[in-house]
């Protein structure tokens, strides 16, 4: 048990001042014989509490001293037939403004608990509102902390590529209807596997995905589609042993046996 959430959820507040539930109370019982922390939480709010009371007391009127011991000076000097015969009578010991008193301490003890209650249940909602602004800025962070990884990768490896005698890079530009385009092929002339990069190709519908095409003997050969954002990272695609040159079209999403020639963006001689 997370006992500092268990804490922090009130339910110390309603044990002290008596609204909790009977099992609440046999379980948080249990609890506290095994919890110093718990215990100590208890101890904390009864001295709340008894602050708050303390400090909102009304004292008792300067009369009442007085009233009592002339109550008790009266019934010693009465004669004991006198006292039989009043036996039945009931008189009450505290005139009615010390029960008017009484009754004001217990309101204030009422409002005491209520003020408690509700500033445990206002810290609550603050500390857990506060707890999901943390949890969400820990999300942003890790994100931002995957993306920059993600980002890392993606450099390394194409430096590594760069810097590889063996890979030769070929950069494919952009056909007549899309002049800026720009995409890099990285062909590993040894192991004859092929990369692909996209540098600044908009990101495709989702149904539809870029597919690469090798230029071998003056026919186009599928090296795969690339189903990644544009510009993001650098892809393995399908190895081939030679081509004169190499194409990106935009297809449906799946590829096509055939490129759709409209719907070619960038190309490049080997």
């Amino acid at each position: 048990m997370d006992i500092k959430a268990y804490i922090s959820s009130g339910i110390v507040e309603a044990y002290v001042m008596g609204t909790a539930s009977e099992e609440e109370v046999r379980i948080f019982e249990c609890v506290q014989k095994h919890s110093p922390e718990v215990r100590q939480a208890v101890l904390d709010a009864q001295s709340i509490l008894e602050d708050f009371v303390t400090s909102q007391a009304i004292a008792p009127p300067a009369e009442l001293k007085s009233v009592i011991w002339a109550k008790v000076k009266q019934e010693a000097d009465e004669p004991s037939d006198v006292k039989d015969a009043s036996a039945a009578v009931t008189v009450p010991l505290y005139p009615s403004q010390v029960i008017e008193h009484s009754n004001s301490r217990l309101k204030w003890l009422t409002v005491a608990a209520t003020v408690l209650l509700v500033a445990s249940i206002s810290l609550n909602l603050y500390l857990n509102g506060r707890q999901n602004r943390i949890k969400g800025q820990l999300a942003v962070l890790q994100a931002s902390k995957t993306k920059d990884e993600l980002n890392y990768n993606n450099l390394k490896s194409r430096w590594d590529m760069v810097n590889n005698p063996a890979v030769k890079s070929i950069h494919l530009l952009g056909v007549e209807k899309h002049p800026d385009m720009r995409a890099v092929v990285y062909f590993d002339q040894t192991s004859k596997q092929v990369y692909l990069a996209l540098e600044n190709l908009p990101k495709p519908s989702k149904d539809h995905q870029y597919q690469l095409w090798a230029i071998v003997d003056g026919k186009p050969v599928s090296l795969g589609v690339f189903d990644q954002d544009a510009g993001s990272t650098v892809q393995k695609m399908t190895a081939i042993k030679t081509a004169q040159a190499f194409a990106i079209t935009l297809e449906k999403r799946g590829g096509s046996p055939s490129p759709t020639l409209e719907q070619m963006y960038v190309m490049g001689k080997v």
